[in-house]
């Protein structure tokens, strides 16, 4: 079953504690009520079924036949009326073992008679210790008892299952299911987890009880003929040694291997076919018998739970537990195949309609899934396989969730999801609640992997360079630790991609054409290892002079001489440089006008860089293309280097040379003779040469930059200049990566939120009209008359789209006119609308730190994010932010990623 094309299933465990108030429910209606209002929120939420595991210990606590008495089931009949009611299916769960025993909180145990019943019961001439599994030093697990001992207790499980279908009789139509734990936690494996002896790292073997010795003997005689061939292949010297010693030998190359991953033995190789068939033997026969306990007018299934992943540390640890577990074949995972073709082959009760195998675990971040294998061999054979999350914390752990999820919708054969537990996925503080909005678009059809779900993307921009992480300002090695572990955490709580500048000063800087990517070599290979996409910004602009800026990097140095030595008509450096309206120059990003000098040397960073880079393709998000300062599309009217203090209206950046030569040629090319440019403004110009850069300061007295025709001439220009130079080099860019690895990445630019100013009765807008993003018109003021639409229109070409990512700050803002006349949520909302109509994808920023401090400033990004239409994701600036001494930024973080997915 496709869940893109058919409906999935999805199920939900039971909360844990749920055990300890099963009796109380009959007579207390809150408990009642919370379960039934639960219930209905799950059913709301797109569950379909609820697994319910029934306690054998509360059934029958004193006795194997305290399960005939009707009155020991009232809780769970109560608790079953009120899943029926809530219209949900009922999974029951019967465990041939404990669970929960390595968990916080109250485990789920055997009863108290069981041990001590059946080692009475047991035959005379079976070992004492033939009921538990025993390790080589005598310890034994109460987690569940041994596979060698199932003809003692197989009877009482199937009168436990028995008295289940006689009481539970009228709520047969809503059960479509019947799991069988045949292990510890409801899990086919061996105990090998549950710390038969510390320290558990050594996971000890459980097969040193005389019943399992004497199995292990009897199968290497049944394989080689004889003790002596036997010994010979395993290169046994003496020959007194006995099957005990051998199985002692084992453990101890286990532990070796464990140690030091040496290669495997033959003796090692026989024991694994040996252990993992008598698990696979034991599956496959526990439940043919119990199935047949199924009475005639019942239609259900039967199902087991296989783990895929017992959460070791590493690869190395993680392979070898699977394969102590009895799940693998030492390094192969050979399970899945073998227990298929021995479900396959057993006889079910012929109203048991249906097989269903849960794979849990597929969450872990280990990469050794054969997943494809598994659900094509399981639908070859008719089995169903629900993915389930073996640990309740995957659903607030993203990366674990994405490989749930991601392996999971890979597949045409998945039929469901089982998710751990009821209380999690109704946790609206954290992630349980948004994985539930994810799997109900899934099973709908509506899903696709990644962002095609439609959650939102969340990133967090990287340091400016991580040498500012010291005072000494030199990169150091615990620097580069401290970096791996804030990815590993942001990654865990459910960002996607870090953004990182990729300064041109710092990779070109020493001369032309000679690149170093040697520090973001290293930056991807810590992203990569940790799951996490890149989002390179190929920051043509100077770091440091802006606002939160800890790191200081020129672009290349040697550009303006070279520049200046190979092109004649370029007087000096002040012809390539932003002059504004008092006569100050910025260095911090070349001049638009000087673009025909620098867009070639723009070029062969970006060839550079792709060339380089072509094989990580599939870790970059996005690839984002500075346009101006601070990687913005803007003049820096409003930078340091001229007035600088916030608000004010912002200086105009034309003033230089090539400016003035560039706003004549403009008039020359549209009104074509003096005479029609006077007529225009009402001039006197004797030639096109003598007209000037007009003097800002009366342009913007008494609203003439709105009412004048000259004014509005000139400051249309003056944007559309901008306009010009952004979409030429969006286009530079989609021109050198349209082929190749980067071909389907995306491109993104960044539009500042210039959002002090717009309210201002004298001078409404003049800041974003200094910084180039509006031009006036007579109706420009506080509210929306499109003008973003106009921008975004000019800026991104019709047939870059579906391919460009608009990125917008100061999400994180409100309006206040009472300070700098700023409307910043008016404008988020502008541009949202903008870039909703014309097809643009969009992201937002938060414009400064200090916001993100205080519940205020999220609450304003939780807007903008929920708005329709609103904006896609967030790049949170930076990450120092989120892990400095103050535990906001982190903590509302998460509950926004967790809320939002």
């Amino acid at each position: 079953m496709n869940p893109l094309h058919q409906p999935g299933q999805i199920w939900v465990h039971a909360p844990a504690s749920l055990h300890r108030i099963i009796n109380s429910l009959p007579d207390q209606p809150a408990y009642r009520q919370a379960l039934a209002t639960k219930f209905a929120a799950a059913k709301k939420n797109g569950v379909d079924g609820i697994i319910v595991p029934i306690s054998w210990r509360t059934v029958a606590p004193f006795h194997p036949d305290n399960v005939e008495q009707a009155q020991r089931w009232q809780g769970y009949l109560s608790l079953f009326s009120l899943i029926r009611q809530a219209q949900l299916k009922l999974i029951p769960e019967f465990n041939i073992g404990a669970s929960g025993v390595s968990e916080a909180g109250t485990p789920h145990l055997l009863p108290d008679w069981f041990w001590g019943k059946l080692g009475h019961e047991q035959p005379a001439d079976w070992p004492q210790d033939s009921l538990k599994y025993v390790d080589q030093l005598g310890n034994d697990t109460i987690s569940a008892p041994s596979l060698w001992a199932r003809e003692l207790y197989t009877p009482y499980v199937s009168q436990w299952l028995k008295a289940f279908f006689h009481h539970a009789a009228e709520f047969q139509s809503c059960i479509p299911q019947i799991l069988l734990g045949a292990g510890p936690d409801g899990e086919v494996r061996f105990p090998i987890l549950d710390a038969l002896i510390e320290p558990a790292d050594q996971h000890q073997l459980g097969v040193f009880s005389g019943i399992a010795v004497d199995s292990f003997e009897q199968a290497m005689l049944s394989q080689y003929g004889e003790k002596a061939a036997w010994y010979s292949a395993w290169e046994v010297e003496d020959d007194a040694l006995t099957a005990n010693d051998l199985l002692g030998q084992i453990q101890q190359q286990i532990n070796t291997l464990l140690a030091d991953n040496t290669r495997s033995s033959k003796p090692i190789s026989d024991f694994y076919r040996w252990y993992q068939s008598q698990l696979i033997t034991f599956s496959a026969e526990t439940l043919s018998s119990l199935s047949q306990t199924l009475p005639e007018q019942w239609s259900c299934g039967f199902g087991l739970r296989v783990p895929v992943s017992l959460n070791a540390s590493n690869d190395h640890a993680d392979q070898h537990a699977l394969a102590l577990a009895g799940v693998a074949l030492d390094h192969e995972t050979a399970l899945f195949s073998r227990l298929f073709d021995a479900l396959s082959k057993i006889e079910l009760n012929a109203d048991a309609n249906s097989l269903c195998v849960l794979l849990s675990g597929v969450e872990s971040t280990q990469p050794h899934y054969q997943m494809s294998d598994w659900v094509g061999r399981a639908g070859e054979l008719g089995i169903q396989l629900y993915v389930e999350n073996r640990q309740a914390n995957a659903l607030d752990d993203h990366l674990a969730w994405d490989k749930l999820m991601q392996r999971s919708l890979q597949q045409t054969g998945v039929a469901g999801w089982a998710l751990r537990d009821l209380d999690s996925v109704l946790d609206t503080e954290q992630a349980g609640a948004a994985r539930l909005r994810q799997l109900g678009r899934m099973k709908h059809g509506m899903g696709k992997v990644g962002q095609q779900l439609g959650r939102k993307s969340f990133r967090v921009m990287g340091p400016l360079h991580l040498k500012v992480g010291n005072q000494l300002m030199m990169l150091q090695e615990e620097n580069w630790i401290e970096f791996e572990r804030e990815i590993r955490q942001l990654r865990k709580i459910g960002v996607s991609a870090i953004s990182t500048d990729l300064w041109w000063g710092l990779i070109e800087g020493r001369q032309p054409g000679l690149f170093d990517w040697t520090y973001y070599d290293r930056m991807v290979e810590v992203l990569a290892a940790n799951e996490m996409h890149w989002v390179p910004i190929l920051s043509f602009h100077q770091a440091g002079g802006n606002v939160n800026d800890d790191f200081m990097q020129t672009i290349p140095l040697w550009l303006w001489g070279k520049l200046i030595e190979n092109h004649d008509e370029l007087e000096s450096v002040r012809d390539l440089q932003y002059v504004s309206e008092t006569g100050d120059t910025s260095m911090e990003y070349v001049s638009l006008w000087a673009d025909e000098y620098v867009v070639p040397y723009y070029r062969q960073f970006m060839q550079a860089f792709r060339d380089h880079y072509q094989d990580r393709a599939d870790l970059i998000d996005e690839i984002n293309v500075s346009l101006g300062p601070a990687g913005e599309l803007r003049y820096p009217s409003y930078n340091a280097h001229d007035w600088g203090e916030y608000p004010n209206r912002g200086t105009l950046q034309c003033f230089s040379r090539l400016a003035e030569q560039r706003w004549k040629s403009h008039l020359k090319q549209k009104f074509k003779t003096v005479k029609a440019l006077n007529y225009a403004f009402n001039g006197q110009h004797k030639s096109f040469d003598s007209v000037a850069i007009p003097d800002p300061h009366p342009l913007f007295e008494q609203k003439n930059y709105l009412y004048s025709s000259w004014a509005r001439e000139f400051l249309t220009w003056y944007q559309g200049e901008l306009i010009q130079h952004g979409r030429g080099i969006l286009e530079c860019a989609n021109d050198v990566f349209s082929e190749g690895a980067m071909a389907n990445v995306p491109l993104g630019v960044k539009v500042p939120g210039i959002h002090w100013e717009i309210s201002d009765p004298a001078m409404p807008r003049v800041a974003e009209i200094t910084a180039g993003l509006v031009a006036p018109h007579p109706e420009l003021g506080p509210h929306n008359r499109g003008e973003y639409v106009k921008l975004l229109g000019q800026l991104v070409p019709s047939h870059l789209r579906e391919k460009v990512i608009l990125h917008f700050t100061c999400l994180e803002m409100i309006n206040k006119d009472y300070e700098g006349y700023s409307r910043a949520e008016d404008l988020v909302n502008w541009v949202a609308d903008a870039a909703a109509e014309l097809g643009i994808s969009l992201m937002g920023e938060n414009a400064l730190a200090g916001e993100l401090y205080g519940k205020q400033g999220w609450q304003q990004i939780a807007r903008a994010l929920d708005r329709q239409p609103g904006f896609g994701g967030i790049t949170l600036l930076r990450m120092q932010n989120l892990f400095d001494d103050h535990p906001t930024p982190m903590k509302e973080l998460t509950r926004l990623i967790n809320k939002a997915q």
